[in-house]
Parts: C-alpha cells; structure tokens; sequence
C-alpha cells in the first residue's frame, strides 16, 4: 500500500493498540514522522522533513522546545541525581494542559484538537509544495520554519 504522512500520525496517534500511550503516568512526549521524496532529482531530496522541519543551514532556535538549564543541576554533581528537576519545555508544558484540559471539557478539546489538526494539514501541504517544487522559499525561510510552527502551535494553547 501507500503510506502517507497522514496516515503513519494516525497510526502514532491509536490508543486502543497502545502506541500512543496517555495513561498510567506516562505519555507519549513526541514522535517524528518524516517525508522523503521518491525522485532523487527533487529538490532537498536528502533532508527530512518533521513537524515540519528542514535541515538547512542558521536554523532559528527554538527556546520553547528546549530543556531548561540547571546551574546546580543533579546529572552534574556527585553524587548524581540526588533530587528532581523539571526538565519539561513549554511546547511539552502546553500538551500537557491542552490533553487535562480535554479531558476535562470535550467539547472544547474537541475544538483545540480540530485547530491543531488543522495547523498540522497546512504544514504537511507547504512540506508537498515544497518537495513537490511549487513553491521556493528562500534560505532564510527555511530556516525559521520550525520556530514559526512551533510559534503558531504556542498560540492555540
């Protein structure tokens, strides 16, 4: 068959097969889908794409997805690991209080969910623009995409 992008997050997403787990104190905190194009003579033929990001060069970093930093951090003392940090990041922070609040109002979570999906279906359309040589963003946009969506999904929250 033909697996596409949509298809392999769908499959990420089926909690009755326990690949997605939300439950138990554990949830599943990201996966990675990547879409590669069949034709080696396509442009950015040997990057992946993902959420969607593009391997170029002066990538914008992204704070909100970053783990904070410890001055006194426990991984860097002897001996190790002697008390707990939050090492959550705020994209992870917002997941976390977009799935409570979900659980708690459906309809409303419903609503949160379908704007998300939304979000998601036009980076997955600009990536088949992209790869499909529609469009030709410059260097520059390239390299702030993942900081922009990343940016864009921080407002939903």
């Amino acid at each position: 068959g033909h697996i596409t992008g949509e298809t392999f997050m769908a499959i990420l997403r089926d909690k009755a097969s326990g690949i997605c787990v939300d439950s138990e104190g554990f949830r599943t905190a990201g996966s990675m889908v990547s879409v590669l194009p069949q034709d080696p003579a396509a442009p950015l033929s040997h990057r992946s794409v993902f959420k969607p990001f593009i391997f170029v060069a002066g990538i914008k970093p992204v704070p909100q997805v970053a783990s904070p930093t410890f001055h006194d951090d426990p991984a860097r003392q002897v001996p190790r690991f002697q008390r707990r940090v939050d090492r959550r990041h705020q994209l992870y922070r917002r997941h976390q209080a977009a799935l409570e609040m979900m659980e708690e109002d459906q309809e409303k979570g419903q609503k949160l969910l379908q704007r998300l999906r939304d979000l998601e279906q036009q980076g997955l359309e600009g990536v088949k623009a992209l790869l499909g040589g529609r469009v030709t963003p410059s260097p520059e946009e390239l390299a702030d995409l993942f900081f922009d969506c990343v940016e864009a999904e921080m407002k939903f929250y």
